[in-house]
């Protein structure tokens, strides 16, 4: 009996690497927001990520709009920041 072929998305080893690499750089940047841009190369681009997640929180816990909820919209952001550094990472390798 011939084994059945099954078709794998990519270019083998090469997409399992970028897979291993984005999914990396969501992961930290789920950590840190700008974690994962900066694993990918992306310093400035880290920076600002970093400065903008930290900041929403921080600006809606001062004027009091966010007290009671703040970890919950920093979380949001993390995991906006995450799916971001995950885009940039699978972009980035797929055009270099």
């Amino acid at each position: 009996m011939k084994p059945e072929t099954v078709f794998h998305w990519g270019e083998g080893a090469e997409s399992e690497w970028t897979m291993k690499r984005s999914t990396t750089a969501a992961l930290l940047s789920l950590v840190l927001p700008g974690a994962g841009l900066w694993y990918c190369g992306w310093p400035g681009l880290a920076l600002t990520n970093f400065l903008i997640a930290a900041g929403i929180p921080l600006l809606g816990f001062s004027v009091g709009f966010i007290s009671e909820h703040v970890s919950w919209v920093f979380l949001a952001i993390a995991a906006g920041s995450a799916g971001f550094a995950h885009a940039v990472a699978s972009r980035s390798e797929s055009t270099s």
